[in-house]
């Protein structure tokens, strides 16, 4: 079985990438929160708004986590990507059968299968799950863009537990999902969502690769692992975090993870207990995002 060895300067380089989407995200989303204000309140307060996102004590404080967040996701998606050398059992047999078990005899993905053959409904849910990433960048940036300090504190704390603790419990609970444990069950389903298609093929490729040893090269966002779900796990924090601070988003969040938690399972990328878990998750970061923030 090949090895991989940690070669720091790629390892470096490779976190560039991150600190520029970082960085980027933020800053535009602190110039979309100026213009949100400037058409409810004026130029002059986004101007006044503008002045204090300048001042280099909060400057020094959105660098700080905009590193944290670049290391978090960096950290993140290399842990997922080599599950299978640190872990190679899978868990896919279990969780099946505690699927079947909570919901009476019955296997929520293949009964949604077969309730919604529909190939308009199957591709609408194609795209929506690709869009998992806009969402990513939508909440994180939003809430490291206000004034407040302690508050962009909170939601790093909170962002920093659950993709932590997620992929953590990934190495615990390793598994595939069931579009790569069932395939048969997806049969149907696979002409119509092209784009998850052709990225679970992507993934499986590089997992395989992984797990043998013979990768030439790797995507650090090509990582398989189904528990938690972390889609759902992420869009469902969001939606919590921002229930008070900013209802319509929250409102836009739940809808999202409703989503993606129905597509996950027409898709095949999850069980219904991941999306259990990461709902879980979700509450979980909050608390620890809120209580870190008092302390």
């Amino acid at each position: 079985m090949g090895r991989f060895r940690l070669n720091l300067p790629a390892t470096l380089r490779a976190q560039l990438p991150f600190l520029f989407v970082a960085f980027g995200v933020t800053l535009a989303s602190a110039g979309l929160r100026t213009a949100f204000v400037a058409r409810a309140d004026g130029a002059g307060r986004a101007r006044r708004l503008v002045r204090q996102y300048l001042k280099p004590a909060r400057l020094l404080d959105l660098l700080r986590l905009g590193l944290a967040v670049a290391v978090v996701s960096y950290g993140y998606s290399w842990l997922k990507v080599f599950v299978p050398r640190l872990n190679p059992a899978v868990t896919d047999a279990a969780l099946d059968r505690m699927d079947t078990v909570l919901h009476l005899g019955v296997g929520p993905n293949r009964l949604l299968i077969g309730l919604l053959p529909y190939p308009v409904f199957l591709r609408v849910l194609d795209v929506q799950y690709a869009l998992f990433f806009v969402t990513l960048l939508m909440g994180v940036g939003w809430f490291l863009s206000p004034l407040s300090t302690a508050e962009r504190a909170r939601f790093a704390s909170g962002f920093a537990f659950l993709w932590l603790v997620g992929s953590w419990w990934y190495v615990a609970t390793p598994s595939l999902g069931p579009c790569y444990t069932f395939p048969s069950d997806y049969a149907s389903v696979h002409p119509h969502i092209p784009i998850q298609g052709a990225l679970q093929g992507a993934l499986l490729h590089q997992y395989v690769g992984v797990r043998e040893g013979r990768v030439a090269s790797l995507n650090p966002s090509y990582g398989v692992a189904a528990m938690p779900s972390l889609h759902v796990a992420w869009q469902a924090f969001v939606a919590l975090w921002a229930r008070r601070r900013a209802p319509k988003l929250a409102a836009f969040f739940w809808i999202m993870a409703a989503l993606t938690f129905f597509g996950s399972l027409l898709t095949g990328w999850h069980y219904a207990v991941d999306g259990y878990a990461g709902l879980l998750l979700a509450f979980l970061a909050k608390r620890w995002g809120e209580r870190k923030g008092m302390t």
